[in-house]
């Protein structure tokens, strides 16, 4: 009985532990937990062992830059070296104190500058091999030494005296001074008189000195080998208290032959290696002590091994403190984190839910300015504006429906038919009155036939097929009864094609009354002219048999007269050609091939005469090879004089005009170039307008009816072509016709 509660007990905690492990915070603070755990113990071995790797890498570092400045102060002392002799060789007279064996002007020379520069040993040599001058330091002063050894079985002395060149380069070398029996760095060099070899000069340090100086420099200890791995220096005997402890550790130092001859034979140093000297472990890199081209020795560097085990063991103490800080600090901030970022998710969460829900009211509250609270902001935003929109769109359906009734009841309401064709074909009426005209339509099936009549548009394409469905406009008749269909196609935003609107209206009514139009406009035309050529006739027959039974000016008057008939005549026949160019669907165009050269030569031919009677320089410039074009002869030969003549008239006397053929890509083009009176910007815009003319004053004789660039321009866009008008006032104009050049047609007619 007492184990169920605690059975009991467990399920509560399993349930919490599964709840929290599948709740959102659970999803963010277990893993975030356990993956703060794993990068803790990992990242502590990792540095660890990196602090661990660093630390021996520095050390080996250390050692080799050791190991380095043991070489720049060996250089550095050779250049010390190197300067003491020089100062030696260039004192004044020690050159010649050589040669006589004036070993004490030598003294008074050498001494006081050897003493300057700080040398341990100073040797000089004739160049007979004899050593006229030896200095020594002792207890810290230089002293002349006497004594039965010659410098020049010294092997770099010796190699410097078979030389015997004053261009021969400085020796140096590692050996022991035969008074002292001390080990000295020495350098040898050449002491010249007037490019003449004199003699050797020999400097030398005492190396124990010189390796203390370098241990200061490089911070650790310093070992010199040499004769077959002895070790002759080492500043580990610093500390020793006698000579024979010295020598002792000496011997204790030493390396084997064979080890010294690889070292010293070896291009760079050897590997790390470790050395136990008097209980103490250390660490050392060994290599040759190059000096210039020279290898004088072997060396090494060294460096106690306890410093590095007791900074790898703070250190490692130090990380582990430092991690477990770190992690705990970590957990408590991934913790506060994870909870400032699940609660404003409840929050949303549960807005959401309610908007979801349809509560379009409800808005999260959260004021934070990271990115869940732009996120809420957002949210906040965007309900707002679907609560907006949803307004919106109630009130935008509401006008719908009222444009929709509104529109309904205008297709009702209008005369004319409106149809739609659909995408598949079908045609559905809109409105009553296209219900009507279909009946109509069928009712009189019955009585006559369907004509398809041409309309304008249909004219411009005389030379192809035009399937009738495609055209925007069509007219056709029933009976007696005449219709217009005007169509356009119905597209979506994204370009779908959604059918096509028609409109049917019935004209017949407009079309008897422009027939009635045209009869009439043709019909006064004809009676006009039959007794203008009455008065034109009898008018040149006065005139002709009249003699000198009329006085001059009764002749002015009949050439009045005549002018004024031949004007009227030219109104009358532009009025018929602008009725048969209103006239649409009745005017075809004979379409055959043309060369548009000769058309031009008949036209210049005809009015050359005219022009050289007003007098006007008159001009024809034709380019070669120009292309045939498609064209109805009369029709255009018609429209280019009514160019021509307009240059006649617009131009004075003593003016040109000139016709021009040329071609431009696929294009012939017709200019008419005159030096007339020009036409103003503001004009131009109307010149080609039915009824519309340029007033000027220069001459009142001009007449018309401003209908002939109306007919040109009507005449030349039927054939495809286009014309256009380049003008200044007093300085005269450019008329361009530009026509599409023919594609191989054969001879065609459009419909009449």
């Amino acid at each position: 009985m007492q184990d169920r509660p605690a059975l009991s007990g467990g399920k509560r905690i399993l349930n919490t532990l599964l709840r929290l492990v599948s709740d959102i915070r659970g999803k963010i603070i277990v893993p975030y937990l356990i993956l703060t755990l794993a990068v803790a113990v990992i990242g502590l071995y990792v540095v660890t062992r990196l602090v661990s790797d660093s630390l021996d890498e520095r050390f080996n570092n250390h050692l080799v830059e050791s190991g380095r400045a043991v070489l720049t102060g060996f250089a550095r002392q050779e250049l010390d070296h190197l300067e003491a002799a020089r100062t030696f060789s260039l004192t004044s007279g020690v050159a010649e104190a050589i040669r006589a064996r004036d070993k004490k002007t030598l003294a008074e020379l050498v001494l006081p500058a050897a003493t300057t520069k700080g040398v341990d040993v100073a040797i000089l040599v004739n160049a007979a091999g004899e050593t006229v001058f030896n200095t020594l330091k002792r207890e810290g002063q230089l002293e002349l030494v006497e004594y039965d050894f010659r410098a020049s079985d010294l092997w770099i002395i010796r190699q410097l005296l078979e030389e015997g060149s004053a261009a021969t380069s400085s020796h140096r070398a590692i050996g022991e001074h035969p008074v002292d029996r001390q080990y000295y760095y020495f350098t040898a060099a050449p002491i010249t008189l007037e490019e003449q070899f004199v003699g050797v000069v020999l400097v030398g340090t005492r190396l124990d000195v010189l390796l203390r100086n370098l241990n200061a420099t490089s911070m650790a200890q310093i070992t010199v080998y040499l004769n077959e791995g002895q070790a002759i220096a080492s500043t580990f005997t610093q500390e020793a208290v006698s000579t024979e402890a010295r020598a002792a550790l000496l011997t204790e130092l030493a390396i084997l032959p064979d080890v010294y001859t690889d070292v010293l034979e070896s291009a760079n140093r050897t590997r790390i290696q470790t050395l136990t000297v008097e209980g103490r472990e250390y660490r050392l890199s060994r290599g040759p002590l190059v000096v210039g081209n020279d290898r004088l020795a072997v060396f090494d560097v060294a460096l106690p091994s306890d410093f590095l085990v007791n900074s790898k063991a703070v250190t490692r103490g130090t990380y582990v403190l430092v991690f477990g800080l770190a992690m705990g600090a970590v957990i408590l901030v991934g913790y506060g984190v994870a909870q400032r970022i699940t609660r404003p998710l409840y929050t949303l969460m549960k807005t959401s839910r309610a908007v979801a829900d349809g509560d379009l009211k409800q808005r999260t509250g959260i004021q934070r300015t990271d990115e869940i609270g732009t996120l809420a902001t957002a949210f906040d935003q965007m309900t707002e504006r679907l609560d907006e929109r949803t307004i919106a769109l109630q009130s935008a359906l509401q006008v719908q429906r009222e444009t929709a009734s509104r529109m309904q009841s205008i297709l009702f309401s209008i005369g004319d038919g409106v149809l739609l064709e659909d995408a598949q074909g079908n045609i559905v009426p809109l409105n009553q009155a296209a219900t009507g005209m279909l009946e109509d339509m069928s009712a009189r099936f019955l009585s006559g036939p369907v004509r398809d009549l041409p309309m304008l548009e249909q004219d411009r394409f005389p030379d192809a097929w035009v399937n009738p469905w495609f055209l925007e406009s069509r007219r056709f008749q029933i009976a007696n009864r005449i219709y217009t269909a005007h169509s356009a196609v119905v597209g979506s935003d994204d370009g779908a094609n959604l059918g096509t609107v028609i409109v049917l209206r019935d004209v017949t009514a407009e079309m008897e009354a422009e027939q009635l139009k045209d009869a009439f406009v043709a019909h006064v035309s004809h009676e006009l002219r039959t007794p203008l050529t009455a008065i034109k006739g009898y008018t040149a027959l006065l005139g002709a048999t009249a003699g000198t039974a009329l006085t001059p000016t009764q002749h002015n008057f009949l050439d009045r007269i005549s002018r004024q008939t031949d004007n009227l005549v030219g109104m009358i026949n532009a009025l018929l050609d602008f009725s048969e160019v209103e006239a649409g669907g009745r005017i075809g165009l004979r379409l055959e091939l043309l060369e548009l050269p000769t058309l031009a030569k008949e036209i210049y031919e005809e009015w050359r005469a005219d022009m050289e009677e007003k007098p006007i320089i008159f001009a024809l410039d034709v380019e070669d090879n120009l292309p045939r074009i498609n064209a109805d002869v009369a029709r255009l030969r018609w429209a280019l004089i009514n160019l021509v003549r307009n240059a006649y008239q617009y131009t004075d006397a003593g003016g040109r005009v000139t016709l021009r053929l040329t071609s431009v890509k696929n294009d012939v083009v017709f200019q008419v170039i005159d030096t007339g009176v020009g036409i103003a910007e503001e004009a131009q815009k109307r010149l080609f307008t039915r009824f519309y003319r340029v007033m000027q004053s220069h001459d009142d004789n001009v007449r018309g009816l401003g209908l002939g660039l109306y007919v040109a321009k009507t005449i030349v866009e039927a054939h495809g072509g286009s014309i256009t008008v380049i003008s200044e006032v007093g300085a005269g104009s450019i008329f361009t016709v530009t026509l599409p050049a023919a594609r191989g047609q054969e001879t065609q007619q459009a419909f009449a």
